[in-house]
C-alpha cells in the first residue's frame, strides 16, 4: 500500500512539474499598471472645433496645442499704431505668438491694429487672443494648404514677428511665401489662441 502511494506522489510531482516547464514566459513583458486611472479627456485633434476655434497644432499630449478663430478679424489691418520703433516681439517660434503681441501693446498702447484686434477678441467667453508668430502663422497655412482647417484669404496675413524697426513679417496664404512688410501695409488678420 506504501509503494502504490509514494508512486502516485511521484507521478503527481512530475505531473506537476512538467505542466509548469511547458508554460511560455515572455521575457521582460510589462506588467499592466492598475494604479492609473484612464484618462478621462479624449485626445483632440487638428480641424476639430475647440474653444471657440479650429484646432491646428497639438502638442504629443493630444491636449494642449493652438486654435486659430474661425473667420478673420480684419481685412485691411496695419501691424501698428503708427509709432516706428523697435519693440521686442522677436519669437519666431510656435509658443511665442502672446508674448509677442502683449509687446507690441506695451509699446504700440491703444489703437486698432493687428495685435490689439486679436487682444480684444472675445469669442465664447474666451478672451486670451492673440497674433500668431512667424512660425504659429506659418504652420497655420500648411493646415489650410493640406485641407485640415478653414477658408482663408488668398492674401498675405500679418504675424507677431517684428524684423525691424520698421517692418513685421507677413505670411501669403496663396503661395507660403514669407516676407518682411513696412508695418504700415495692411493685411489680413487672424488670431489664433492656445489651449
Amino acid at each position: 500500500m506504501k509503494k502504490k502511494n509514494i508512486f502516485f506522489i511521484v507521478q503527481i510531482v512530475l505531473s506537476i512539474f512538467l505542466i509548469s516547464s511547458c508554460k511560455k514566459e515572455i521575457p521582460n513583458a510589462p506588467v499592466p499598471d492598475t494604479t492609473t486611472e484612464p484618462a478621462s479627456l479624449p485626445a483632440i485633434v487638428i480641424g476639430q472645433s475647440y474653444g471657440g476655434g479650429i484646432v491646428f497644432y497639438v502638442d504629443s499630449t493630444g491636449h494642449h496645442g493652438l486654435i486659430a478663430a474661425k473667420s478673420d478679424q480684419s481685412t485691411s489691418a496695419l501691424w501698428f499704431n503708427g509709432n516706428y520703433i523697435e519693440i521686442p516681439a522677436k519669437g519666431i517660434k510656435i509658443g511665442t505668438g502672446q508674448q509677442n503681441t502683449s509687446a507690441i501693446i506695451n509699446y504700440q498702447g491703444a489703437g486698432m491694429y493687428a495685435a490689439s484686434i486679436c487682444n480684444q477678441l472675445e469669442v465664447n467667453g474666451g478672451s486670451d487672443w492673440f497674433l500668431p508668430s512667424k512660425d504659429e502663422l506659418n504652420l497655420l497655412y500648411f493646415q489650410k494648404a493640406a485641407g485640415r482647417i478653414g477658408t482663408f484669404a488668398n492674401n498675405f496675413y500679418w504675424s507677431s514677428t517684428e524684423d525691424s524697426p520698421t517692418g513685421a513679417w507677413s505670411q501669403s496664404f496663396l503661395n507660403g511665401a514669407n516676407s518682411s512688410a513696412d508695418k504700415s501695409g495692411t493685411y489680413y488678420v487672424r488670431a489664433i489662441r492656445a489651449f
